[in-house]
């Protein structure tokens, strides 16, 4: 089993598909996605023989939310601009 530490979430859960693994938080019953944040830890631990698609707990460290993310301002909004093409009828 590859050491997922320090990976990105998302890059970890794909490489353990990959490798026939099965990634989920230490509540598997929980709406938090595990594919957001870097994990810091891992059960059981790297370099584990494991059979295929046995699951293996991750614990992820998600950013703090402060809205970076964001890049348009969202106030003011932007005049609504109007179709004003003319069409002509015969």
């Amino acid at each position: 089993m590859p050491d997922f530490r320090g990976m990105q979430a998302l890059n970890a859960w794909l490489i353990g598909h990959d490798r026939g693994l099965l990634l989920q938080g230490p509540d598997p019953d929980s709406p938090e996605s595990v594919l957001h944040g870097v994990v810091v830890t891992q059960d059981p631990p790297p370099h584990t023989r494991l059979r295929r698609w046995d699951p293996v707990t991750v614990w992820i460290h998600r950013p703090p939310d402060d809205g970076s993310g964001v890049r348009e301002p969202l106030h003011p909004l932007p005049p609504i601009r109007i179709n004003t093409a003319h069409v002509d009828e015969d």
